[in-house]
């Protein structure tokens, strides 16, 4: 039998950022700017503290625990360096900076260390620290929204590529992306298939970074970008309707809800994809087992569904579903068609 494969960069990545003690280090030298500071190479920790402003000897023993894990590497005593792991971490596109950034902050830290509250009352951890939603919190503080779903986009890049890739596309004309955040799938699915237009809905706050976005990527001129809230009725038109992690974030009455509002926009030969990770009974799964937690830290009731939920969920709104897609990841793509 052939050994399991070691674990990416990435994997590891989000696996120390999970770390009740290495959260918080990761969190602390990414604010200050330690691996951008060591791009150019090795630094003695008494030139690297000067430049980040940072305890020498708080961040040489801070530097040795992570490294320790693979992230940075001491090259001579008190000389530290990147490692793959902590590249991750600079202020660049293609890494996880902003997922570190929001995964290390007070909010997040406090309401994980809330989940024994949320196990025994099945209630968000975050409501039960803060005294308000997760949704009231970003829409209180821009800032967090903007660095969550930039995290967001952050974490999904790669995930979203297999999703566009798992899919046939070529009997589609638009892609209604509901709830697309900044606009990740949609490059992801538009890029390489110049035929497709887009329509992002999304929370207007949101829409200046996705206009960025999808212009990078030289797709804006093929998407239309509507402000709206999928908790009301739908004004839009497409063959291909997308709810990219949504459903997860809610409750069943709430799924409920955008359910029906998707079904009201939509025609009877036009498709919706729902793209979650499945909870399988009697086959435990550790990735999916922590994004669910994540859930009920947030969210409560909402969760990483099984196929006979969302099954269920389709025959009160309209759907029926049609067949499941694997993707080369975590993700599947639960395909229904209106009735």
């Amino acid at each position: 039998m052939n050994a399991p494969a070691p674990p990416s960069a990435f994997e590891t990545a989000l696996s120390l950022l999970r770390h009740i003690y290495l959260n918080p280090i990761i969190g602390a030298c990414v604010r200050r700017g330690v691996p951008d500071h060591l791009a150019n190479g090795p630094l003695a920790v008494t030139e690297l503290a000067r430049h980040a402003d940072m305890d020498p000897l708080a961040l040489t023993r801070s530097l040795r625990a992570l490294s320790a894990f693979g992230a940075f590497q001491e090259v001579a005593p008190g000389v530290f360096a990147n490692s793959a792991i902590s590249d991750l971490f600079r202020d660049r596109s293609g890494g996880l900076r902003n997922f570190a950034l929001y995964n290390t902050t007070d909010h997040h830290v406090r309401s994980a260390a809330a989940l024994a509250a949320s196990a025994v009352s099945g209630r968000s951890a975050t409501e039960h620290v803060f005294g308000e939603s997760f949704w009231d919190y970003t829409r209180r503080d821009p800032r967090a929204n903007e660095t969550f779903n930039r995290a967001l986009a952050e974490l999904r890049g790669e995930e979203h590529q297999q999703i566009a890739d798992a899919y046939d596309w070529s009997a589609v004309n638009t892609v209604v992306d509901v709830g697309g955040g900044i606009g990740s799938l949609l490059a992801a699915i538009m890029c390489s298939r110049p035929s497709i237009r887009g329509v992002l809905i999304e929370q207007p706050q949101l829409l200046t970074d996705a206009d960025r976005v999808l212009a990078t990527r030289g797709i804006r001129s093929r998407c239309e970008l509507l402000g709206a809230n999928f908790f009301e009725p739908i004004h839009a038109a497409g063959d291909a309707w997308t709810l990219c992690q949504v459903l997860h974030d809610w409750s069943d009455a709430q799924c409920l809800t955008i359910l029906r509002n998707c079904r009201s926009g939509m025609r009877r030969g036009d498709r919706l994809l729902v793209i979650e990770m499945l909870t399988v009974p009697c086959e435990p799964n550790a990735h999916v087992a922590v994004i669910d937690l994540i859930m009920l830290m947030y969210f409560g009731e909402a969760r990483q569904r099984t196929l006979d939920e969302y099954r269920t969920l389709f025959g009160e709104t309209g759907f029926a579903l049609n067949r499941v897609l694997p993707t080369s990841g975590a993700f599947s793509i639960i395909e229904a068609k209106p009735h």
